[in-house]
């Protein structure tokens, strides 16, 4: 007898909080409210919960992230392909 049994997928999805709100979130640097939203969405999602137990072995101090440039040769390249639709 074959059973059926549904997967959920091991990947970050829209609903799951940004990397950076993960980060402030383990930090203990947000609102009551969003780190309460923070920890409800922990409760549900395994990647979110263990992109925050990696992070824990980082040492994050006053660190500021940000997305590095796109070179410019991949952007150009992106650009073209993207316009063709």
């Amino acid at each position: 007898m074959k059973t059926s049994r549904t997967t959920i997928p091991f990947r970050k999805t829209a609903t799951c909080p940004a990397s950076g709100t993960l980060v402030s979130y383990r930090c203990r640097n947000l609102p009551a409210t969003k780190a309460t939203q923070v920890q409800e969405h922990l409760e549900s999602c395994d990647f979110c919960c263990a992109e925050v137990r990696l992070l824990a072995h980082y040492e994050l101090g006053n660190t500021v992230f940000k997305a590095p440039e796109i070179p410019i040769n991949l952007r150009v390249l992106a650009e073209s392909i993207l316009s063709r639709r």
